[in-house]
């Protein structure tokens, strides 16, 4: 009993802060993957002039990623509040180890 009341009390305090939470989500993805996608465009672009490649990286970098996270992170927001209250708390713990450990592998640890 003392469990499940202290998950519904950290669900309770966490509502508030979802979107935060969602966008720390997408942020984190985002650090962790950022490379691949720099790799890509790396090799799209290198074939370009040395001004067009670094401006293809500053827009890239500028709205790329801008534009990832302001897309993704409601849908983010949007899955987490389709979960049960009662699994919220668990839900996001669940999802920032899967990230540490995604970390973990790619050696940003």
């Amino acid at each position: 009993m003392f469990i499940l009341d202290l998950n519904l009390r950290l669900a309770h305090f966490l509502q508030p802060h979802l979107q935060d939470v969602a966008l720390a989500l997408v942020a984190t993805c985002l650090v962790i993957y950022g490379d691949r996608i720099n790799g890509y465009l790396k090799r799209l672009v290198s074939s370009w002039v040395f001004i067009a490649r670094i401006a293809a990286f500053i827009l890239m970098c500028t709205f790329g990623y801008g534009l990832l996270t302001l897309w993704t992170q409601p849908l983010v927001y949007w899955g987490i509040t389709q979960v049960d209250l009662m699994y919220r708390p668990v839900l996001v713990l669940a999802c920032f180890c899967l990230l540490g450990i995604l970390a973990e592998r790619k050696r940003h640890l």
